[in-house]
């Protein structure tokens, strides 16, 4: 409360200085404006943003004018099993059967969030909302 007051002063100061009338007169409004930005989310600078994707199984890919973040389909639910030659046996996409064609298809896209725009790319309409929902990226 008390920053909060101080805030609205210092707002109302600067109406003050720039308009010439009293501190006292710009205080409402001030406060209001004060009130406001202490309501306001916080928004997150791009280096903390990334920090927190990174978290999330990402990993930060940067060459030229690239820079890119990549999520693997297994950390966004694949589960394959194999044979010995390599060869899915069976696929599984949080906890649901798929298709052993749609697992390959799954484990060869190219899912990643482009730093710059800030959109997100996928080779797979499923991998794409899946990295959606994790990233909450709109």
């Amino acid at each position: 409360m008390k920053s909060i007051m101080n805030r609205a002063w210092e707002i109302a100061k600067a109406a003050s200085a720039k308009y010439g009338y009293s501190a006292k007169e710009f205080f409402a409004l001030a406060l209001k404006a004060a009130w406001a930005e202490a309501k306001a989310p916080k928004q997150k600078t791009v280096a903390e943003r990334i920090e927190e994707l990174e978290s999330l199984g990402f990993k930060r890919w940067q060459k030229g004018t690239f820079d890119r973040l990549y999520i693997n389909a297994d950390v966004l639910g694949l589960v394959c099993e194999y044979y010995k030659s390599g060869s899915i046996h069976a696929a599984y996409f949080k906890g649901e059967r798929i298709s052993n064609s749609e697992g390959y298809r799954m484990k060869s896209a190219k899912t990643f969030i482009d730093v710059k725009t800030g959109m997100l790319y996928s080779d797979n309409a499923t991998l794409k909302a899946a990295a959606m929902e994790l990233a909450k990226v709109a």
